[in-house]
C-alpha cells in the first residue's frame, strides 16, 4: 500500500511539474546607459514579431539594470519563438525613430548583432525545456 502511494505520488509531481512549462531567462548583455526603460517582448509569431508587442506572448519592463539585465518568461509551452526589445531613453514608453524609421533608441532582437529590420525566421529559436538565452543591442 506505501509503494503504490508512494509511485502514485511520484507520478502525479512528475504532471505536474510537466505542467507547468519551459522557464527562459534572456539577459540583455552589454547595455551601455544606464537610464530609462527596456522593454522586452516575447513571440512566437511572424505576425507580431517584431513590433505588436500587445499580441505577443509576453511583455515584461524593467528599470532598474546596470550593464546587464535579466527578464525571466515561465510557463512557456514548447516551440519557436523569439524576442525583441529597445530602451527607452526618453520615457516615452516607445521607440523612437527618424524620418526614414531607423531606431534612434538601443533596440535588438534575438540573433541579431548588426543593425538590421528583424525577421521571425531569422530572429526564432526553439524552446525545449528551461534554457538561457544572452542577447545584445544592435549596433
Amino acid at each position: 500500500m506505501k509503494t503504490t502511494l508512494f509511485t502514485l505520488a511520484i507520478m502525479l509531481y512528475s504532471v505536474f511539474c510537466l505542467a507547468q512549462g519551459a522557464k527562459l531567462s534572456v539577459t540583455i548583455e552589454g547595455i551601455e546607459k544606464q537610464e530609462g526603460t527596456i522593454y522586452i517582448s516575447l513571440h512566437q509569431s511572424e505576425s507580431t514579431f517584431p513590433d505588436n508587442a500587445d499580441e505577443s506572448v509576453i511583455n515584461q519592463t524593467s528599470n532598474s539594470f546596470d550593464n546587464q539585465a535579466t527578464f525571466n518568461f515561465e510557463g512557456l509551452n514548447e516551440g519557436e519563438y523569439a524576442v525583441s526589445f529597445f530602451q527607452d531613453l526618453n520615457g516615452n514608453k516607445e521607440l523612437d525613430t527618424n524620418i526614414f524609421g531607423f531606431p534612434q533608441e538601443p533596440v535588438g532582437a534575438s540573433n541579431m548583432k548588426s543593425l538590421a529590420r528583424p525577421k521571425f525566421s531569422k530572429c526564432k529559436f526553439e524552446i525545449k525545456g528551461d534554457q538561457s538565452k544572452k542577447v545584445q543591442f544592435m549596433d
